[in-house]
Parts: C-alpha cells; sequence; structure tokens
C-alpha cells in the first residue's frame, strides 16, 4: 500500500482567517475563469464541428475493392507456378522455386516413392526426380527437366510478423490450385514429429490433406513466405508453414549438387502427353480476364503477361485493351467473365468469351459495367502451359 503523508494542523486562528480569506479568492477566480473559457470553448468547437465531414461513399468502398482485385489478381499469377505431385504412396503439393526446373516439396510426400509425376494446372503431366531430401527436415527437392528456364515467384528472404495477410495455394483432397486466405497469427513455433519442424510460422489460413508442400504467399507482395507442411489435431484450423528464408541455402545446395540416381532406380511414369480439355480451357480464360481489372486501375501491373505467348500478337492486343479500358477516372471492381463456345484442333484451341467488367466512378462513385467480347487463340508452350497465342477484340 502507498502511505499518504499526514498533514500538519495549525492552530493558530489568525493564519487560519488569512487561508480562508485566501480560499474564497481563489474559488471567485477560479468561476471567472470557468465562465471565460466556456464561452471560448463554444466559440471555437463550432468550426471544428463543421469540418469533421464523413469521407465519401465513393472513396469508402475503393480500397476493399481494389484490395479484393489485386488479391485475385495475384492468385491467378500464382497458380501458374504450383504443381500437384502424385507418387504411388501420396498426393501432395509443390512449387517451383528457380529456373533450373526444381519443385520444393514435403520430403514426407516423396518419401520412398517409387516414382513422381507432376501436373500443372492445365494438365500436363511430367516426370520428377527427386534431388534432394532431408532427413530431419521436412523438405524435398524434385527437378523436372522440361521446366528449366520457367522463371519462379519471387521468396521473401526475411521474416514477417504476425498479422500478415497470406495465401495458402495447393492442392487438398485432390483439388488443384486451391486458394484459401488468412493471415500469420504466430511465429518461431517448434515442433518435433516424424521430422523437426523449428522457426514455423502459423496461420489460419485454411489447408488439407493434400496441401502438404505448397506455398504460402504473402497477400500484399505476392512473395512466397514458405512451405505449408503440416496441421495439428488439436488445432484443426491452424495450419504451420516453414519459412523460405530459414532453408534457402540447403535448396540451393540441392540444385546446385543435385543426387545422382542410378539409372536402373528410375521408374518413370506414363505420363500424359499436353492436351486440350474443355473445362481447363474455360478455367484457364477465366484466370486471364481475373487479372486485367488490376491492370485496369495499374498499368504498371502486367500479371496478365504470364497468360500471353511471350513475342506473340496477342501482347499488342492485350495491351490496346488495358489502354482502351484503364484510366478514364475509373475503379474497376470486379469482371464477370463467360464461356460462350471452345473448339479444338490439333495443336490449338479456340475460345469465345464475353466478360461484364463493373467500375465506379472515382468522383461521383457511380457504379456501371462495360461489356468486352474476345476471341482466344489458345496454344500449349514448351513447360506445358497454355498460353494465348492471339486475341480478337470484339
Amino acid at each position: 500500500m502507498t502511505q499518504k503523508p499526514s498533514p500538519k494542523i495549525n492552530k493558530n486562528n489568525r493564519l487560519i482567517t488569512v487561508l480562508s480569506v485566501v480560499l474564497l479568492l481563489v474559488i471567485g477566480l477560479g468561476a471567472y475563469l470557468l465562465l471565460g473559457s466556456e464561452e471560448t470553448s463554444e466559440t471555437e468547437q463550432a468550426p471544428k464541428t463543421e469540418q469533421a465531414q464523413p469521407s465519401p461513399p465513393a472513396k469508402t468502398g475503393e480500397e476493399p475493392a481494389e484490395a479484393e482485385t489485386e488479391l485475385s489478381s495475384m492468385i491467378a499469377n500464382a497458380k501458374t507456378h504450383v504443381y500437384t505431385l502424385y507418387t504411388d504412396l501420396e498426393q501432395g503439393s509443390g512449387f517451383l522455386i528457380n529456373t533450373q526446373g526444381d519443385i520444393l516439396t514435403n520430403a514426407h510426400v516423396v518419401l520412398d516413392a517409387s516414382y513422381i509425376t507432376v501436373k500443372n494446372s492445365d494438365g500436363q503431366e511430367f516426370n520428377g526426380r527427386v534431388i534432394g531430401m532431408s532427413d530431419t527436415q521436412d523438405l524435398a527437392l524434385v527437378r523436372v527437366d522440361e521446366l528449366a528456364g520457367k522463371q519462379s515467384l519471387e521468396m521473401e528472404m526475411e521474416p514477417v510478423d504476425m498479422g500478415t495477410p497470406v495465401v495458402a495455394i495447393g492442392s487438398p483432397n485432390d483439388q488443384s490450385n486451391t486458394a484459401t486466405t488468412g493471415e500469420i497469427t504466430g511465429t518461431d513455433l517448434d515442433f518435433l514429429d516424424q521430422f523437426e519442424y523449428t522457426g514455423l510460422y502459423e496461420m489460419n489460413a485454411e489447408i488439407a490433406q493434400g496441401s502438404s508442400g505448397g506455398p504460402l504467399i504473402a497477400a500484399d507482395t505476392g512473395k512466397i513466405l514458405g512451405i505449408n507442411s503440416i496441421i495439428l489435431e488439436e488445432k484443426p484450423g491452424s495450419g504451420y508453414t516453414i519459412p523460405i528464408y530459414t532453408v534457402w541455402d540447403q535448396l540451393t545446395r540441392w540444385a546446385e549438387n543435385p543426387i545422382v540416381t542410378e539409372e536402373q532406380e528410375v521408374v518413370l511414369q506414363d505420363v500424359k502427353d499436353a492436351y486440350f480439355a474443355d473445362d481447363l480451357l474455360e478455367n484457364f480464360i477465366s484466370s486471364y480476364y481475373e487479372l486485367i481489372p488490376y491492370s485496369l486501375n495499374d498499368a504498371e501491373s502486367l500479371y496478365y503477361l504470364s497468360y500471353i505467348l511471350p513475342d506473340s500478337e496477342a501482347e499488342q492486343e492485350a495491351t490496346e485493351l488495358i489502354e482502351e479500358y484503364g484510366g478514364q477516372d475509373r475503379i474497376y471492381d470486379s469482371v464477370q467473365p463467360t464461356i460462350t463456345s471452345i473448339e479444338v484442333s490439333e495443336d490449338s484451341a479456340t475460345v469465345e468469351a464475353e466478360a461484364e467488367f463493373t467500375y465506379h466512378e472515382t468522383a461521383s462513385g457511380e457504379s456501371s459495367t462495360v461489356l468486352h467480347e474476345g476471341v482466344y487463340t489458345v496454344v500449349i508452350d514448351e513447360y506445358g502451359d497454355y498460353q494465348i497465342e492471339d486475341i480478337v477484340n470484339e
């Protein structure tokens, strides 16, 4: 307990009288000042209240719409770098980490596998081989020769804080390229199971069996934060990710000094040749359209180019679309694509589509729509990815 000092009592009557007079003077002066202060306060508060106006409705809805559009664009772009892995024992996920065709996944996905089949978002299958795997950490690197030269997403080489918005992408229950959102809810966590898990991120973006090996991506930067690895039975709503910066040196050593597997031990699974399928083509063109609104709002965003064959006529056509619809003091909020027809030939496919773009005027906040129609010629590139070779804007 904090003690207060006791007051000293002076019994001198004259001193009491003097103090009483002083006290009355102080009270009177205080009352005078208080009345004057209230009048001044009323005069000053009036203009302040007048200035405190709410933000215009257009601005209120602007940030969530832009953030949602950016997130959709980032996810659509990231999916082209994420793969589904199949072995004779497991199904999991993985993602490209360099230009050597190396896909990072969990060790438990490929452990003791006789073969590894890697499938991209467009249904193309490849044979993969393990070039590095840890006995203690849940990490493995799978090389696909056909993917050498393809660019990977950027990696985050610094730790991130709790609250960082994230997207988890993978193939839970063999549902290819499923994306869930959440945030980092814990950092620097350790677990010991079949493998040693150290320095993990905890996040509430939902993952499930089959998600193992998929990337966790920062929703605000688009950089890969780590590899989704485990779910705890006691916390089913949380997933745990190995931060990429903590294991990058090991991954680099594996890529530079790959395990050499004896030829007789290599088992090559029969894989499908590149092919066109209506559902895959529909998803491809729809994903392309998801990227357009962000580019309309930000001319420097070039995510859509990952869906276009480099140095093709489609590049110019897509650029013209951005220039025609972009600017004009508009914010594009969403797009609703509809595939109207698909025709498949031996070497290409023709997809007719239309899309309704919803936008609002930055000044008035008034919403409106614009309809775009296009005919897309789609081919399969050297990496087995669908690419738009030509666009006819109608």
